[in-house]
């Protein structure tokens, strides 16, 4: 109460609004003390249950190492234990279990459907420990260390692979144990939790003898990798049995930009130099010694191996000197690749056109129908990786010359044969090979004129049309000069087809005896045109041989004759072996 005069005296005590404040204070204030108490329970329950899970996994470890290594497959069915692994790889733990699952395999016996009530069962089992279930899963598979690589356990390769060390002395095989310990807890993903615990066990019986008494220091045969110039990451480990340890590395004549370790015995660095370098070739080899000379010895016993060849190539390279055009439906055949060492692994993302095709080769090859835009990447044997992103414009009508029938024209006649293009650009350039020597193209109009052909004969000319995109085609037809009673060939009579190696007898002939010509000669204007494996006897008149090389070759045919008249005749055909 407060007096009449509005004082407040020491013993009138609190007012009803500073008492209902002071209740709210306490309110809040207890009721985060309860929701701290709560937490921390929690939180000490769920560090308990991570404990025990720690133990129990321990405790599975330590039995399973009491056991025997043959005895650790036993009951262990292929076919559960592809099932177990494979519900695993898409369980709640399969992130945390990934790592272990691609450097083990997955391996039972064969011909069982056994699993759940092997040794090491294949299915899950549950125990209790202070009030809490656990579930216990172990998981069992091969692994092997190849020492001349690193000192990892890794998935098992097949005998033949060419990563696989040829020397099995240098390969360590164990069985790598993963034990999963699960259980229910609110304060994990999903409410369930997961603890993961893994062991090493050899494969072969424990039979070492052991010897205070070092060997003389053997250097193992390494894995060769082949190094890359510019590029680091690459190193070849040496490893040596014997020796008073620890032993001395040295290395003479390496790649320019590789070195030796003298400790580790590691030989890395970044070469700058493309090329081979050998003992026989470049005087290099690799050198261990030991530390200290044995008891009784003068000096450090030592090895030197003169075996090795060291290769540096140019790393694998994806280009392309522009970016590539054409016009629809035309011919596609890009190179990208160079460099790098096979075989080669070659992607496209995205993928291409349903018309084309990314080669082993690291070419590109179809028909193109559309503009596209996709990244390629390559990666080689030593998993050294390349990528390139481009453009391939696809634009316009595929361009195409329109075909011409064959044409005859008498000898010493003016001559005008148009070609005509279609597709492209519009932009076109014309080119000609094989004409007479009379005659020629126009560029721009692709007419074909010229001064009367003075010599007859069988022509094959070769017509190329260019757009302004540097897109190309070509086509051919057959020119026949004739001349009325004059000197020409009567075998053969056209283009000629045979199969490889078979056998051939090819004679030709002229009309020189119907037409008293006389002092006929009849040639091969140049021999090198010839299928690999012909030959021609200008005694004879004819071609014989076993063609061994298919493909299509153009041949010229001359004739001259000196009376009645001075004559002269020329045949081209195309022999082609099939």
């Amino acid at each position: 109460m407060r007096s009449e005069h509005g004082r407040r005296h020491g013993d009138e005590g609190f007012t009803l609004v500073e008492m209902l404040v002071a209740l709210t204070v306490l309110s809040v204030t207890m009721t985060g003390l309860g929701t701290f108490f709560v937490n921390s329970s929690v939180a000490v329950a769920q560090q308990r249950d991570q404990r025990n899970a720690a133990v129990l996994a321990s405790n599975v470890l330590e039995q399973i190492r009491a056991l025997e290594e043959a005895a650790l497959l036993d009951g262990r069915g292929q076919q559960k234990v592809d099932q177990q692994f494979s519900d695993a790889a898409v369980g709640p733990f399969k992130d945390k279990l990934k790592p272990y699952f691609d450097n083990m395999k997955a391996e039972g016996i064969a011909g069982t459907t056994s699993g759940e009530n092997a040794a090491l069962p294949t299915a899950r089992k549950t125990s209790g420990v202070s009030g809490t279930t656990f579930g216990q899963t172990v998981f069992v598979g091969p692994c092997e260390v190849y020492v001349v690589l690193n000192d990892n356990c890794v998935r098992p390769l097949e005998v033949g692979d060419p990563k696989r060390p040829t020397d099995e002395t240098t390969i360590l095989q164990y069985f790598r144990v993963v034990v999963l310990i699960d259980w229910q807890n609110k304060g994990c993903t999903a409410n369930i939790c997961g603890h993961i615990a893994s062991t090493l066990i050899s494969r072969k019986p424990d039979d070492a003898a052991f010897s205070s008494k070092r060997g003389w220091p053997d250097i193992w045969p390494p894995y060769m990798r082949t190094f890359y110039r510019g590029l680091g990451g690459i190193n070849v480990k040496m490893n040596a049995r014997g020796g008073n340890l620890p032993n001395h590395w040295s290395a003479a004549n390496l790649p320019d930009g590789l070195k030796i370790d003298e400790l580790t015995g590691n030989v890395t660095g970044t070469p700058t130099k493309v090329g081979t370098w050998s003992y026989a070739t470049t005087g290099t080899f690799i050198r261990v010694v030991e530390n200290e000379a044995p008891a009784g010895s003068v000096s450090p016993r030592a090895d030197q191996d003169t075996t090795l060849t060291w290769k540096v190539v140019e790393p694998p390279t994806l280009t392309l000197a522009t970016a590539p055009k054409s016009n629809a439906g035309d011919a596609v055949n890009l190179k990208l690749l160079t460099g790098g060492v096979g075989p080669f692994t070659l992607t496209a993302e995205p993928a291409l056109p349903a018309d084309l095709t990314l080669n082993a080769d690291g070419s590109i090859t179809g028909t193109a129908r559309k503009t596209y835009t996709t990244t390629v990447t390559v990666v080689d044997f030593n998993d050294v990786k390349a990528s390139l992103t481009f453009t391939h414009t696809v634009g316009y009508p595929q361009l195409a010359l329109t075909p011409v029938t064959d044409k005859q024209v008498p000898v010493l006649s003016t001559v005008n044969i148009p070609m005509a293009a279609t597709g492209g650009d519009g932009k076109y350039t014309y080119s000609a090979t094989g004409l007479p020597a009379e005659l020629q193209i126009n560029p721009a109009t692709g007419v074909i004129t010229g001064l009367p052909v003075l010599t007859p004969g069988r022509y094959l000319p070769v017509v190329t049309v260019k757009d302004g995109q540097g897109v190309t085609v070509t086509g051919t037809f057959v020119l026949e000069v004739t001349s009325v009673g004059g000197l020409k060939f009567t075998s053969p009579t056209g283009n000629v087809t045979t199969p490889r190696n078979q056998p051939v007898n090819l004679t030709v002939a002229t009309n020189a005896t119907q037409i008293g010509a006389v002092a006929t000669q009849v040639d091969v204007v140049s021999v090198l045109t010839l299928p690999p494996g012909v030959t021609w006897n200008r005694g004879t008149k004819t071609f014989t041989g076993t063609p061994t090389v298919p493909g299509a070759y153009l041949v010229t045919l001359t004739a001259t004759s000196v009376a009645p008249v001075a004559a002269e005749a020329l045949f081209n055909f195309v022999w082609t072996v099939s």
